[in-house]
């Protein structure tokens, strides 16, 4: 049997050698001093500027995503950080990231100037392109030229807008009622420069003619010598008078005189 003492004994011995390893790792701890909150995460030099860029890029895509009133929009940055970024040193200061001066805001095409204005600072230029995915109106069926386009005829469809060339469209009720000036193919999101405005009035048709001076207005008939849509100056000729006047197309079967020939 073991003897009781040499138990107690080596009972002793752990305790000891427990409580020394103990106040030694207590040691340690206290010895090191604690990280800052403001301090610059040394990791490399390009993981700061990717971090800087991602954060400023992302922010001017917020902006425009507001001016723009872009519904439901999803971006996803890619940054274009030049080699030598790997050989410079961490900076110890926070980066400096601004847009070169005179430089159009491309949302396809960001470039950056990111400058460390610490001791043996540097600088570099960083381009960014986002893909930006936004629900768009695209067409639910080909879309043939002359086709007044209807509720059936579009639909939404998130697609990446960076490569988009043109005016999109987020909104239906920008193109219901619109002519289609050119083809549009199945599926292809609808741009402001592939269509026109509704033909409000044709030629030969029987038009009111409005004619308005020193807030007196003054209405009568007569006949569209040209099809015109909203907004546009056609030939009209008076039936009372039979005179031939220029008026500007106001609504459907609807023209406000401008000026009487000879005058």
């Amino acid at each position: 049997m073991i003897n009781n003492n040499f138990v107690s004994f080596i009972r002793v011995r752990v305790k000891r050698y427990f409580r020394f390893f103990i106040g030694l790792f207590l040691l340690v701890l206290c010895a090191t001093p604690p990280a800052s909150a403001n301090a610059i995460n040394p990791a490399s030099a390009r993981k700061q500027i990717y971090v800087a860029v991602q954060l400023h890029a992302a922010d001017i895509i917020r902006q425009e995503a507001k001016r723009r009133q872009w519904p439901d929009y999803q971006a996803k940055m890619n940054l274009f950080i030049p080699s030598e970024a790997s050989q410079y040193a961490p900076c110890q200061r926070e980066l400096a990231v601004t847009i070169p001066g005179g430089d159009r805001l491309d949302v396809n095409r960001l470039r950056f100037d990111v400058r460390c204005e610490a001791t043996n600072g540097w600088d570099i230029s960083v381009t960014v392109k986002p893909d930006i995915y936004l629900p768009v109106i695209v067409a639910s069926n080909t879309l043939e030229r002359g086709q007044v386009i209807s509720a059936n005829s579009v639909t939404v469809k998130k697609i990446n807008i960076s490569s988009i060339r043109g005016d999109y469209i987020t909104q239906p009720d920008e193109v219901i009622g619109m002519t289609v000036k050119r083809r549009i193919r199945d599926r292809q999101p609808i741009m402001t420069n592939q269509l026109d405005s509704p033909t409000l009035v044709d030629r030969g048709q029987r038009v009111l003619m409005i004619a308005e001076q020193n807030g007196v207005e003054a209405r009568t008939m007569g006949e569209a010598m040209k099809k015109g849509r909203k907004g546009e100056i056609i030939k009209v000729k008076n039936e009372s008078s039979g005179r031939i006047v220029s008026a500007i197309v106001a609504d459907t079967g609807v023209v406000k005189m401008v000026y009487a020939s000879g005058q």
